[in-house]
């Protein structure tokens, strides 16, 4: 397993970590909090263990903010499909402008010739 570890990028080395330490941390609230506590929510109240809603709450915060991420990434790779396609386009431009402009070119060349 240490070598599979070692074979990893930092970044991945990073999130590992990160993820076990914060993993430690919920384990460790879990154990020192296993009080009953109850929750109120809009038409209703809840009774539940206090390391479950603690979990609960991280669970829905890491969905909520992978989905946030994922949106922003979504929109800042479409935003960029569009100006390669826009750039794409102003090259095609300018390369036809280049292939006119070298034929003004020959024909001139052409003309003083004669």
């Amino acid at each position: 397993m240490l070598k599979k570890f070692n074979e990893l990028s930092l970044k991945d080395k990073a999130y590992l970590i990160g993820g076990l330490s914060l993993l430690v941390i919920v384990i460790s609230f879990g154990l020192l909090n296993r009080q009953t506590v109850t929750v109120s929510l809009v038409f209703t109240q809840l009774s539940a263990p206090l390391i479950l809603v603690i979990f609960t709450c991280l669970v829905i915060g890491i969905i909520a903010g992978s989905a946030i991420g994922i949106s922003y990434h979504h929109n800042k790779t479409q935003d960029l499909r569009s100006r390669i396609a826009e750039a794409e386009a102003t090259i095609n431009i300018k390369d036809r402008e280049l292939v006119q402009y070298e034929e003004q070119v020959q024909q001139l060349k052409q003309e003083a010739k004669q």
